[in-house]
């Protein structure tokens, strides 16, 4: 099931957050609603996928701890695809989100300088953030609970952009900013 088409896509949508149907539908370009649900629910009945309604009313997908335990192999591959897959060509389906997942994959925790940090990623179509604590690495969607650094841009413009990434800088130091950029096995 794992190695079932579009289902690796969809585990790696739901690593980085819980997400409705539409929202997986419509980062997964070309699947069909029919075959959506035929693997939501396989996924479901693995006990890997939970669909549940929080506080907020809506209906979400998410992984469930079992789910959760896929993340080291998943993280493999990208990092794998990082290096020996294509390039990403103009034109190409791409979220800004999934970089955050990109980014955990390439996270050296021997390159971490300082305690931790939590940076906010903020641009006019994603918000995004990434925290750092005792050598582990969370990501989410939305606004961190007080980041040390925000950046205005993603992460694809902080690690290849044009400008010095400090440049990007909202709030916090640049020092912590250029502790957490070494952190990343990042190749530009």
């Amino acid at each position: 099931m794992i190695g079932d088409r579009w289902t690796q896509l969809l585990i790696r949508d739901l690593l980085i957050a819980p997400r409705r149907f539409n929202e997986l539908q419509a980062s997964l370009k070309g699947i069909g609603a029919n075959l959506l649900s035929s693997r939501l629910k396989e996924l479901e009945g693995a006990g890997l996928v939970e669909h549940g309604t929080p506080a907020s009313g809506k209906h979400r997908y998410a992984l469930t701890a079992r789910g959760r335990a896929i993340e080291p192999a998943l993280l493999a591959l990208i990092r794998w695809g990082l290096v020996y897959g294509p390039d990403n060509q103009p034109g190409d389906h791409h979220h800004d989100d999934w970089d955050l997942l990109a980014l955990k994959a390439l996270f050296q925790p021997d390159r971490m300088a300082g305690e931790g940090v939590t940076v906010q990623f903020t641009d006019h179509e994603f918000s995004g953030w990434m925290a750092i604590a005792d050598g582990v690495v969370t990501i989410g969607l939305g606004e961190a609970e007080e980041p040390d650094v925000c950046v205005a841009t993603t992460i694809k413009n902080l690690f290849t952009g044009p400008g010095e990434p400090s440049g990007y800088l909202q709030a916090g130091d640049p020092e912590t900013l250029r502790n957490f950029m070494h952190s990343f096995a990042v190749r530009v």
